[in-house]
């Protein structure tokens, strides 16, 4: 399908599935006017992701005016995209809900094919303006005050981010250092691994709905949930209501996951305990210190390991030597604290709490929504792998899948409707792990 310009339902009108390409305009190297391309493309996809801060698109194009050697493609062009969904059937107004504004750059043109004399085909891969300017630039200077400010400056004088969506401010602790030569963004992320709210890492990433967010893992966990979605074996309402509407929107259509549980690997990474020993150089001290999981903040209400799980007699929460930390502090260094300073008591339990998120991953596939983020919160609600005319409905959810939800990773595409595949992280469980299975079916 070569023009996706407008993908609506079958009858024409507004589904959960439908979208329409806005505008999507091409800037060429040689500053000529911009191009149209919303004709030429036939599928992109679409890559926002916690583990980094910029937006990737893979758009293929089918090109049968010879765009290519007109506009001379060289692989540098900025392209400006307007994607969303109507607000209704015979509109032509985007729903400003279910709306994205993106200025991309393109990184790369590749896979070139020649079907037809006609027709020619190739992908253009696009990332965030910034990426290109972060790759020409470096920074050698000195820097005080918190780090979120540092990483604010970072990205506003260094690489013009202008789409800034939120700094979290709440990494109090002032700082001094040197940048040891680095690009903007490495500098940047070299200064994340230091910034934590109560224990909790920090996140930089960027999502196609609203920008660049720096926040807080703490600050992700305490959001109310965006969104609902159901793995069901029935719909309840009626195809051509809105409340079918509604029913699809949430609906998952592919239910999948690593699993990836593993007490070893939790215990190796140190999510349940762990030992850090720090060398003062300035005091001229030794000092060791201990963590242990309790309590921890975290998404669902139970711990997402078993009381009663030992390794040689070892409670999980007790296998302090299963990790260890070691860190050179220098106090004399500078009046103020220096860079490595908020990772005294905070790196242990912050990076527990980042590991944890790897307790669990699941992936699901739904219809598109302009609307979702990585950094929100989701619940999912799976019934059980049963007959649906075998229980009572007010038992059918699996209580030990269901639950709460990170986004963690957004894969979109376009092509013959919007879907997108989510990546979901949760540090914890719905039921209790050591409840009696009897228990979990009541309602």
């Amino acid at each position: 399908m070569s023009n996706q310009t407008e993908v609506q339902n079958a009858s024409g009108g507004v589904s959960p599935s439908s979208y329409t390409i806005k505008k999507a305009e091409l800037f060429p190297s040689n500053k000529s006017k911009p191009v149209d391309i919303r004709q030429m493309i036939m599928k992109m996809d679409f890559i926002e992701s916690l583990g980094q801060p910029y937006i990737e698109c893979v758009a293929f194009l089918q090109d049968a005016g010879n765009f290519l050697s007109t506009l001379k493609l060289n692989g540098n062009e900025k392209v400006s995209f307007t994607i969303g969904r109507k607000k209704q059937d015979n509109s032509e107004t985007l729903d400003e809900k279910q709306k994205w504004e993106l200025e991309l750059q393109v990184m790369e043109l590749y896979g070139y094919s020649r079907m037809s004399p006609s027709k020619q085909f190739y992908t253009l891969k696009m990332v965030s303006p910034w990426l290109m300017v972060n790759n020409a630039k470096k920074v050698v200077n000195a820097f005080e005050g918190t780090i979120a400010s540092n990483i604010e400056k970072l990205l506003k004088n260094n690489l013009g981010i202008e789409r800034i969506e939120k700094i979290n401010t709440s990494s109090k602790t002032p700082v001094k250092g040197v940048y040891p030569s680095m690009k903007p963004m490495q500098a940047a992320l070299w200064l994340l691994n230091s910034c934590y709210e109560e224990s909790m890492p920090f996140f930089l990433y960027e999502t196609c709905n609203k920008g660049i967010y720096l926040d807080s893992l703490k600050s992700m966990f305490e959001k109310e949930v965006t969104h609902t979605f159901e793995l069901k074996p029935f719909f309840g309402s009626t195809p051509g209501t809105p409340e079918y509407y509604d029913e699809v929107a949430k609906r998952i259509v592919k239910f999948s996951s690593p699993l990836n549980y593993s007490q070893m690997s939790n215990t190796q990474k140190g999510v349940y305990a762990s030992k850090v020993e720090m060398i003062d150089i300035f005091n001229k001290k030794f000092i060791v210190e201990e963590y242990r999981y309790k309590d921890n903040e975290k998404l669902n209400k139970f711990q997402p390991f078993s009381k009663n799980d030992e390794f040689g007699g070892i409670k999980l929460n007790e296998t302090v030597d299963a990790k260890h930390y070691y860190i050179s502090l220098n106090d004399g260094a500078f009046e103020d604290a220096n860079i490595h300073t908020p990772l005294n008591n905070t790196i242990m339990k912050g990076e527990a709490q980042y590991e944890a998120l790897s307790t669990n991953t699941m992936n699901i596939d739904i219809i598109g929504d302009f609307g979702l983020e990585v950094g929100n919160i989701i619940k999912v609600d799976v019934s059980k792998a049963s007959s649906a005319d075998q229980m009572d409905e007010s038992k059918m959810i699996d209580k030990y899948l269901s639950g709460k939800y990170l986004v963690k990773k957004i894969e979109s595409t376009m092509y013959e409707k919007f879907t997108q595949r989510l990546t979901l992280a949760r540090d914890s469980v719905g039921i209790d792990i050591d409840e009696k299975e009897s228990k979990e079916g009541e309602g």
